[in-house]
């Protein structure tokens, strides 16, 4: 291993330290991500619990700086992953430190070009790196696909955030959405839904349910998150969907009848 590679991997290394470091220290002393949100509202609001996926993701990208340092990972790691790790580590701080702030549209243009930066390592693993293995697919694709799509989830209810508010009466209670608004949140659930359709049917010829789940999980908790039943439905049904399209290809496989789609759950 070369001098640069093994400065590349070190550097992954610390960039995880500093993604873990500040995401701790960015809310300990003022709101965490969950009451962050709160603070905001929106008609798009997603509840606490799934910020649970945060856990997750850390969990699996620790595995990856672990994982890099094998043989076997060593290429994808260096040449499919590369410096977007790096890029997306940073991204994703500034992300938080720029929404801690308040500042609403600087935080949702970082999270767009975020989703850019994850998409990278997302489809060259997919289409140069393919998993191998299950140590790969658990360390190398899972953690990138989870991130990927919490990374589009995430710019979603960060647009409602910069560009948008919930109405109140004079007391402070929280009115029902306009006709604005539902027309915006039905657009929001309807581009989630078809992304995930998307991963199922297009993400190469395997298709990726990792990344469809995740959008199903936070369409699961907008739903629970609103109370207005003129859009907290449209959510149910958007979750209903992107839950069940994943599981078409073992549907049909236990049918009897080949897609082609007989997708991996990691990677």
């Amino acid at each position: 291993m070369s001098k640069e590679h093994t400065c590349q991997k070190i550097i992954n290394v610390l960039v995880y330290a500093f993604l873990i470091s500040a995401t701790v220290v960015s809310f300990s002393g003022n709101h965490s991500i969950s009451e962050l949100f709160d603070v905001f509202e929106t008609y798009f609001d997603p509840a606490s619990w799934v910020f649970f996926v945060w856990t997750v993701i850390y969990l699996l990208l620790g595995g990856f700086v672990i994982y890099q340092w094998f043989d076997q990972a060593h290429e994808a790691a260096l040449h499919g992953v590369g410096w977007h790790f790096v890029l997306s580590g940073i991204l994703n701080t500034l992300w938080l430190s720029l929404l801690d702030g308040e500042h609403k549209i600087l935080a949702f243009l970082v999270s767009i070009f975020q989703v850019f930066s994850v998409s990278f390592i997302f489809y060259k693993l997919e289409a140069e790196y393919p998993a191998t293995n299950w140590w790969s697919r658990l360390f190398l694709h899972a953690p990138f696909s989870l991130w990927h799509g919490w990374s589009v989830f995430i710019a979603v209810v960060t647009a409602f955030v910069a560009f948008t508010h919930v109405a109140k009466d004079d007391e402070g209670t929280i009115l029902a959405p306009n006709v604005f608004h539902i027309i915006l949140f039905y657009v929001a659930a309807g581009f989630l839904t078809f992304t995930a359709i998307g991963y199922v049917e297009y993400k190469g010829h395997k298709g990726d349910i990792t990344s469809a789940w995740v959008l199903a999980f936070g369409l699961w908790a907008v739903w629970d998150a609103q109370p207005f039943d003129t859009i907290r439905w449209g959510a149910f049904a958007a979750a209903i969907i992107t839950t069940l399209w994943p599981a078409k290809p073992y549907v049909l496989k236990a049918a009897g009848r080949s897609s082609g789609e007989n997708a991996p759950l990691l990677g």
